[in-house]
């Protein structure tokens, strides 16, 4: 019996698609994530095992070596490989396998894939039990391509607005695995959108060594309107002067970049979770990338337990996906994709700034950041790329005394000028009826807190108030506080405080 060990829930599933494959005489196989084991398995009836770590040894330092030594009081061989392109030396170390070995299981699990892992087993069992199962070479899938199986984009026709190319990034492994039923999802909810959908599976976003990125290139070369990706960083760095930073990579594709974030957990943990994302899938999946300048989508992914086979191994995890929140995660790229085509002078920009606390004076405030001659900038940039920007302030300091004299939100009520002055109004009853769309929980929490909708704040002869300075085809405006009362302070970091009416009809109204 082989114990095979990954901390890759898609080997693990490639590896029990094909366990009823093996020869009757082969003596079975278990399997394991190492991430959900508190202690070294019991080598019990093992006689070989197989380990991945994506990480090195470091990744399970202890159990590791506990296993190691078990393995070598009962001399059970260990094949020991990395989880990246390249081999691992500290693991290959590590192995009690010949050198040999655990080379070529590493080409084997770096091919990836159901007959790659079936193969893998034979090759292991032959080299180190001497069984004569008999074994084919590694089958190279290649590194990057498009997943005909899509079946969904045309990415060969003329592109039309109406009907834009989103391409969906994700990892070869995944493909390799089976895993792609959440792939699939996505470009089913794309095409629902309204757009064609070109699934390219890749092994990472990082520079190849001719100083490519293939997948990117793909995009390039079907000239896609947006991406969706679920891939980590493609890798931000400082520029030539260090006080910018470049993607080059995304920089030539030139197109909205939609990071579309996934849960380590199952989606019922992740709803009952105050927090949703665990600390490491925010950073992977919506921190970092954000260094990317990539836009944040809706966590639409989840690892589902698909098969508990207490018999031969541990649970079987695959990524499954919920379908309100594909669609709008898919809703949002093809949105991305057609604003595209749509002439920048006929396009609306709004700055938001920040006012916290409430008060006059700490409009923009932004530690160590100067967000009034920023704001400046973004209007000259923007009347350099054609948006319709009727006038520009002298400075930053004319743009805050402006702002300055509309409604500030440092007083819960406003005067006549402010009120006369204020660019955005929005009808009180369109404002309930879009509340009542909403969430029935969510409703009964901003009820609960601020009463019924529209609520009494900043309301006026039948609609919500908003402020700011309208340029013509971009508005600067401030953001509304978060909540009222004694504590302004302690509600803009209340982590389980909803949202007054007037905050949601402000962004509503945008």
């Amino acid at each position: 019996m082989i114990l095979f060990l990954s901390n890759a829930d898609t080997e693990l599933l490639a590896a029990r698609s094909i366990v009823d494959d093996l020869p009757a005489e082969f003596g079975g196989m278990r399997w394991a994530n190492p991430d959900r084991l508190d202690d070294a398995p019991s080598l019990d009836g093992v006689d070989a095992v197989i380990i991945r770590l994506l990480g090195g040894a470091r990744a399970w330092d202890g159990q590791l070596q506990a296993l190691l030594a078990d393995a070598e009081e009962r001399r059970v061989p260990v094949v020991a490989v990395g989880g990246e392109a390249t081999p691992d030396a500290d693991l290959a170390a590590l192995s009690t396998a010949p050198a040999g070995v655990v080379a070529e299981a590493h080409r084997y699990l770096t091919a990836g894939g159901p007959v790659n892992t079936e193969q893998l087993l034979r090759f292991v069992s032959d080299t180190t039990l001497l069984t004569g199962f008999g074994f084919d070479p590694p089958l190279e899938l290649p590194r990057t391509g498009v997943w005909e199986q899509a079946g969904i984009g045309h990415p060969d026709r003329d592109r039309s607005p109406e009907r834009p190319l989103v391409a969906v990034l994700f990892y070869r492994a995944h493909l390799v695995a089976g895993n792609t039923t959440y792939i699939a999802d996505l470009c089913d909810a794309i095409d629902a959108a309204g757009a064609d959908a070109l699934a390219i599976y890749t092994y990472s976003l990082r520079v190849d060594a001719e100083g490519q990125v293939p997948a990117i290139d793909l995009c390039i070369e079907h000239n896609v309107d947006a991406v969706i990706t679920s891939i980590f960083a493609a890798g931000a760095t400082a520029g030539e002067d260090g006080d910018q930073w470049e993607v080059p990579m995304l920089d030539a594709l030139d197109v909205p970049v939609i990071q579309a974030p996934s849960s380590s957990r199952p989606a019922a943990l992740w709803r009952d979770d105050e927090a949703g994302l665990s600390p490491v899938d925010v950073g992977m999946g919506v921190a970092i990338p954000e260094f990317d300048g990539r836009i944040i989508g809706p966590t639409f992914a989840f690892k589902e337990i698909v098969d508990d086979d207490g018999d031969v191994g541990s649970e079987i995890v695959a990524t499954r996906t919920v379908p309100d929140r594909t669609a709008r995660l898919a809703s949002l790229a093809v949105r991305h994709a057609r604003l595209r085509h749509i002439p920048a002078a006929d396009k609306k920009v709004v700055l938001v700034l920040s006012a916290y606390p409430t008060k006059r004076s700490r409009l923009g405030n932004a530690v160590g950041l100067d967000t009034p001659a920023s704001a400046i900038a973004a209007l000259h940039e923007l009347a350099r790329a054609g948006y319709q920007v009727d006038r520009i302030p002298a400075d930053g300091d004319a743009l805050m005394a402006e702002l300055a004299d509309t409604l500030t939100y440092d007083l819960p009520t406003f005067n006549e000028e402010q009120l006369a002055n204020a660019p955005g109004r929005f009808a009180a009853d369109a404002y309930v009826r879009w509340f009542e769309t909403l969430d029935d929980e969510a409703q009964e929490q901003v009820v609960e807190m601020w009463g019924p909708a529209p609520g009494e704040v900043y309301h006026h002869d039948g609609a919500l108030v908003f402020p700011g300075m309208d340029l013509g085809g971009v508005l600067v405006t401030i953001q509304p506080p978060r909540g009222f009362g004694p504590d302004p302070i302690g509600t803009y970091h209340a982590p389980d405080m909803p949202p007054p009416h007037h905050y949601l009809a402000f962004y509503r109204w945008l």
